[in-house]
């Protein structure tokens, strides 16, 4: 089994985001985050929709947490310590990478109707 409280900790520290805030922003109780970070769920024992609303949350995919090339080729995590990063610049570019896979999709479901 896999656990991924580390790296749900890691990303929400990146982010400057607590349990509550994340609770709040993906629908969630506060128990359920606090229990994913203390791994007492495994991931493949999290719900998925709720995995979904947490990554949602924190700009990233479900496989961020369990697989490192994923997670070497975020946005976030591929441009630290290129300059000063503050919590706002880091969303700001979380946003740009949501906007990037937006438009990979648009564009791969494009030129598949071609």
């Amino acid at each position: 089994m896999q656990y991924i409280g580390s790296e749900l900790q890691d990303r929400m520290d990146l982010l400057g985001i607590d349990i509550s805030t994340l609770s709040n922003m993906a629908f969630l109780d506060e128990t359920v985050i606090s229990n994913i970070i203390n791994d007492k769920f495994a991931f493949e024992e999290i719900d998925e929709f709720d995995l979904s609303l947490i990554c949602s949350a924190l700009h990233c995919d479900t496989q961020y947490f369990v697989n490192d090339e994923v997670r070497k080729k975020d946005l976030l995590i591929s441009t630290m310590n290129r300059g000063k990063d503050t919590v706002k610049s880091k969303n700001v570019k979380a946003r740009i990478q949501d906007f990037m896979n937006d438009y990979a999709f648009i564009c791969e479901v494009l030129s598949e109707k071609a």
